[in-house]
């Protein structure tokens, strides 16, 4: 039999407020739609130049339904494409969730919207404070790695969150994205070493077939 799929929205906008229901059932069954699967899990997004990454559709047999996204960093947007990464319309926000109509051409994909950035250190605190030798250009979530003194190229990695664009300090936490990291303590970071910065926006989803 069709699968029911139901909601309910609710959009609130300083004093303005929207609610919508809804309430339908997928396509019957034929012999070209016979299952009705859905694929819903959690990954991460990064930077990409071009098309992105598709998100894992599972055992979905068309790319036809809903998809519900939500971004789930506290710093930094997630950029969704509905065609395979040919344009990015939609950008959610940090902590914003989209519900979304898919079309039935082409999978979903999605990306973070900042390259990789090389950034030298001025100084770190025991508390996970660091600060760096110019500007970050956008408030984000980034993945984070010494280039230079030390060399940390293959790791370790952590995570470092700017709250505001154009700014030069961020908070340096464990890749748990909770636990602040010291870096003063041991000299694992002092102001001659080098970082890059990899943008990164994890989400939560659920994508359905019809």
């Amino acid at each position: 039999m069709p699968t029911s799929i139901n909601g309910t929205l609710r959009l609130s906008y300083g004093n303005h407020i929207h609610n919508e229901n809804f309430d339908s059932t997928s396509d019957s069954y034929s012999a070209t739609n016979q299952t009705g699967q859905y694929s819903a899990g959690g990954a991460r997004a990064v930077y990409s130049s071009s098309t992105g990454v598709a998100i894992d559709s599972g055992t979905i047999d068309s790319h036809e339904g809903l998809l519900l996204i939500k971004n789930v960093n506290s710093f930094g947007s997630l950029m969704v494409s509905m065609d395979a990464g040919a344009n990015w319309d939609i950008k959610i926000r940090a902590g914003h969730a989209n519900l979304i109509s898919v079309g039935v051409d082409h999978p979903v994909h999605v990306k973070t919207e900042n390259a990789d950035v090389d950034i030298g250190v001025t100084s770190v605190s025991a508390t996970g404070a660091i600060v760096f030798d110019s500007n970050v250009s956008t408030a984000g979530t980034f993945l984070m790695n010494a280039k230079t003194n030390p060399d940390h190229t293959s790791g370790p990695f952590y995570i470092v969150t700017t709250s505001v664009a154009n700014t030069s300090n961020g908070i340096v936490y464990e890749l748990d994205g909770v636990t602040t990291k010291d870096l003063a303590t041991g000299s694992v970071y002092t102001s001659s070493t080098t970082v890059t910065l990899k943008e990164i926006a994890d989400y939560r989803f659920t994508l359905t077939e019809a």
